[in-house]
């Protein structure tokens, strides 16, 4: 776990991160790992306003901002 990492909410769109951690309760962090987005994996933010779009290979996936807001990720 890299001390340099920052909530998603952070970076820019089109900014490419890898996530580092999920800050979130256990049953919210094993539905986001079953999704694609855990530790180590690397996404692109794809929009980051009210809501947040992570783009993970082909697939597009929203999140809430308070939820984006606990993800930490480091620029990839």
């Amino acid at each position: 776990m890299r001390s340099d990492a920052a909530p998603l909410t952070c970076f820019q769109k089109g900014q490419y991160v890898q996530i580092e951690w999920l800050a979130l309760d256990e049953e919210q962090a094993q539905r986001l790992r079953e999704l694609g987005v855990r530790e180590g994996c690397r996404a692109c933010v794809m929009l980051n306003a009210d809501k947040c779009i992570l783009g993970l290979g082909a697939c597009r996936l929203a999140l809430q901002r308070e939820v984006a807001m606990r993800l930490f990720a480091v620029p990839a």
